[in-house]
């Protein structure tokens, strides 16, 4: 079945991009829960295998459907590409018991029987999986995504709103003002955008593409990124020797220091050479895109980005 948005001129010129913690989180109960339907995720799901039987599955079974449907509180619109977990819980803390139980019954039918569901349970229950299991692979997941957003950006500055949104899947259409959307509605239905904005979604756990499970609900769109299949490609980041040899063994030690936000001065005090010199490092590592500053006060700090936490392994505080 289709779901199709009517597009105005001004929806088209209002479309935007995010990227979502907690949805990609609770999209990815799909592929534990079918695996085969993810052939892409089998790294992710091979890896996590070990943490599996220590989740709260009497919670987290309620969370996804035997369709692969969930309750539209679990993902709130995302804001933008830079959306934190900590603030979507937050929002889904928020949610009202009518509407918390109204959608879980839309999703499965019934509330369950044998166990008080609340959202405190299932907020904790998410913490518990994103810990151990979306946690230690998040920065490599994020750094796909917002690598997808950046590429349609590109396409969409080129070529136009229509080029891109063509672009995104096979099951998403666009033509005349109508986005459909195949494979993906019980029942065929028709919405107007109507100026609310409609969000794309770049999701790893959507084969062919993500929508809302209450009709007229915020409109918003999955697709799969570009890049999935190499993602697990690489399990171990390169040994500190090979990262010298790629980057060059000051600005490797550079990026090895920068465990937090750090000084020129600071950097040059630890490893004993002048501030001019650790300058240009750091120059470098910002226009390739591995270090990004930010002012606190009179102060320039710099950090890695998420490229260099997916090249040398390390984890974003």
């Amino acid at each position: 079945m289709v779901l199709t948005y009517k597009l105005t001129s001004r929806d088209l010129a209002e479309v935007r991009f995010a990227v979502s913690p907690v949805a990609e989180m609770v999209l990815s109960l799909r592929a534990l829960r079918e695996p085969g339907r993810f052939p892409l995720q089998l790294g992710w799901i091979r890896a996590v295998q070990p943490r599996v039987a220590e989740l709260d599955w009497e919670v987290l079974r309620w969370l996804v459907n035997d369709t692969m449907g969930s309750p539209d509180f679990l993902t709130p619109r995302p804001t933008s590409p830079l959306t934190q977990l900590a603030d979507e819980l937050q929002v889904i803390a928020e949610v009202d018991r009518e509407t918390f139980e109204r959608q879980v019954v839309a999703v499965h039918g019934e509330l369950p029987a044998d166990l008080t569901l609340t959202i405190d349970k299932v907020i904790e229950a998410l913490r518990q999986y994103w810990d151990a299991m979306m946690a230690p692979y998040w920065d490599r997941m994020r750094t796909l995504l917002s690598a997808d957003i950046s590429y349609r950006g590109h396409v969409l500055t080129q070529h136009g709103t229509g080029a891109m949104l063509n672009g995104l899947a096979p099951a998403i259409t666009y033509a005349d003002g109508l986005l459909k959307v195949d494979r993906v509605a019980a029942v065929s239905r028709t919405e107007a955008v109507d100026g609310r904005g409609l969000v794309l979604q770049p999701s790893l756990f959507g084969p062919h593409a993500v929508i809302p499970f209450d009709p007229g609900a915020e409109p918003i769109l999955g697709y799969p990124p570009r890049g999935q299949a190499n993602l697990w490609s690489v399990v171990e980041p390169p040994s500190q020797q090979d990262l010298a040899q790629l980057i060059g063994t000051p600005r490797a030690h550079i990026l090895e220091l920068l465990t937090h936000p750090r000084t020129t001065t600071d950097l040059a005090g630890e490893l004993k050479v002048t501030p001019s010199a650790v300058s240009q490092h750091l120059q470098l590592l910002r226009r390739t895109g591995l270090v990004e500053p930010q002012r606190t006060g009179k102060q320039v700090l710099y950090r890695p980005t998420e490229l260099a936490a997916l090249l040398t392994g390390a984890n974003l505080s």
